[in-house]
């Protein structure tokens, strides 16, 4: 390759256009490859694109191409430089530049008419840019079809809405680098329609083929205008979709969060019930062991039930002593536990409070 440009002399900026393919079909150059026309000092033109299309592989469908144009036009009759970057051998382009080749009237007539080798360029590819965008449309309406069918509030459905959101986004992935290309494509198109208008003001141009080259020019602007819009509606469309299954999604999320939240409020109500019951149970024990240890302590002397005249039960007149005992026991042993009780609160409140200061300071810092 670097032999060929240095013997044609090509001007440096077709290596902008040669960099471009080796990088591949990469989002980042979706943008670049309109026309550019550069008009040298010894009367020469030099112009140089490249042309986004897709193309059907064997077992694939349809994937996206490009290929590269580089024209140098010399007026003065000495004819014309091509060079085509070509992403495959035996690509459309080539096969129908060598059957027209092999045509001595039409080869003839595409190297003493420049413009028509650059209808046959533009008429190879941009022909399938309609069934591409037929395919896209159809699996939109398959996803939206799966989107409004999907029942989020079963679970065995869920999995499903996440994978149809994955093909969403994946489908999205295709159809964005689209407008870019499109419209790359259509500057190209009124670039070629402002050189040929030059060359006709400068009498380069015949003036009948100059006026026919803009008229197919012309039809395939209102093509890409036409694909351009179409475009734009997937784009609509994808993104309608993916809001839908995003307000489905976010609502399932709610609907279980709320679950979720019930499920923990009745625990903590369980809970709460729980520490009552085990709060009066531990009263009821601080004021039944005093007196179950006084009980021991003094044992069964103060009860009678059967005394030696055969008498009824009888209570010692000293069972005073309990009672005096138990009393002051049992007053001690509730109040050390209501008052270890108050201080255990009032250091847990202690070291929240001093947590949530901690918390604030950190936030201003």
């Amino acid at each position: 390759m670097s032999k060929v440009l240095t013997h044609h002399d090509v001007d440096p900026q077709f290596l902008d256009l040669l960099m471009s393919f080796a990088t591949g079909n990469k989002e980042s150059e979706v943008g670049p490859g309109r026309m550019t026309v550069k008009h040298h000092s010894k009367g020469s033109y030099e112009m140089q694109y490249r042309l986004s299309y897709v193309e059907e592989i064997q077992g694939a469908g349809l994937a996206t191409r490009q290929t590269g144009v580089f024209h140098r036009f010399v007026p003065d009759g000495r004819g014309s430089l091509w060079i085509f970057l070509n992403p495959r051998p035996n690509s459309n382009l080539q096969t129908r530049l060598g059957s027209v080749v092999r045509n001595s009237k039409i080869g003839r007539a595409c190297s003493e008419e420049w413009e028509l080798v650059h209808l046959l360029v533009l008429s190879s590819y941009l022909g399938d840019w309609r069934w591409y965008l037929k395919s896209l449309s159809a699996e939109i309406e398959r996803i939206a079809s799966i989107s409004l069918a999907v029942d989020f509030s079963k679970e065995s459905q869920y999995g499903r809405g996440t994978e149809t959101l994955q093909d969403l986004h994946n489908l999205q992935d295709k159809v964005l680098p689209l407008s870019p290309r499109l419209r790359s494509t259509l500057a190209t198109v009124n670039s070629l329609k402002l050189y040929v208008e030059t060359l006709r003001a400068k009498d380069i141009c015949n003036e009948e083929l100059a006026s026919d080259f803009k008229g197919e020019l012309e039809c395939y602007d209102v093509l890409l205008d036409g694909h351009l819009s179409s475009v734009a509606l997937l784009e609509k469309r994808i993104q309608e979709i993916l809001n839908l299954l995003g307000v489905a999604l976010n609502l399932k999320s709610q609907t279980t969060a709320v679950k979720i939240n019930r499920n923990i409020w009745n625990l903590t109500k369980d809970s709460v019930d729980d520490n009552a019951t085990v709060k009066l149970v531990t009263i009821v024990t601080l004021i039944y062991l005093p007196a179950s240890f006084m009980a021991s302590i003094l044992g069964m002397n103060l009860f009678v039930f059967q005394s030696a005249d055969s008498s009824d039960f009888q209570i010692s007149k000293q069972f005073w002593v309990f009672i005096v005992l138990t009393i002051p026991l049992t007053l001690i042993t509730v109040g050390s536990w209501i008052i270890m009780a108050r201080r255990r609160r009032k250091q847990k409140n202690k070291e929240r409070e001093e947590q949530i200061m901690a918390g604030g300071g950190q936030e201003e810092v």
